[in-house]
């Protein structure tokens, strides 16, 4: 046996073995004062709560603005001189009886706005109707779009 052998195997007299865990239940409670599990619950309810408010407002959310009392889109425009264009809007109501205001706005070609109409969307009896607008323009329009367009109150 060589002389490293020996010296790893046994301590030294002079060394003190140290044990890696508490030896009596007095070590053992004095650890649980000083070190305390970590309570965890209250974070877990919090995150779940959290959870599901966010899952029910985005439910909410999402189906309550799926359906739109009105919607439109803008079927065609035609530049019809420097200072004006018509528009023609297909709006959608699932209730014909529902007025609304649908805004429209006409772009010249470096995309500044150069017009802007909002359309009164009156009662009707169809659930789909089409609607010539004419909008008078600061400069020549390039583009005609929807802006917005909701349920009058």
């Amino acid at each position: 046996m060589s002389t490293d052998e020996s010296s790893t195997d046994a301590p030294d007299a002079g060394e003190q073995t140290v044990s890696r865990g508490p030896r009596t239940p007095e070590e053992r409670a004095r650890i649980a004062a000083r070190y305390p599990k970590p309570r965890r619950w209250p974070l877990v309810t919090f995150g779940v709560v959290f959870a599901l408010l966010l899952g029910s407002w985005t439910l909410w959310t999402a189906v309550w603005h799926a359906n739109p009392a009105v919607s439109a889109e803008v079927l065609s425009f035609t530049v019809v001189s420097d200072s004006e264009v018509q528009v023609v809007l297909h709006v959608d109501r699932p209730d014909p009886s529902t007025a609304g205001v649908c805004t429209v706005i006409t772009q010249s070609e470096n995309y500044q706005q150069v017009g802007e109409l909002d359309a009164q969307i009156e009662p009707g009896t169809e659930r789909l109707t089409d609607i010539t607008l004419t909008i008078r323009t600061i400069s020549r329009a390039t583009s005609a779009s929807l802006q917005s367009c909701h349920a009058r109150s």
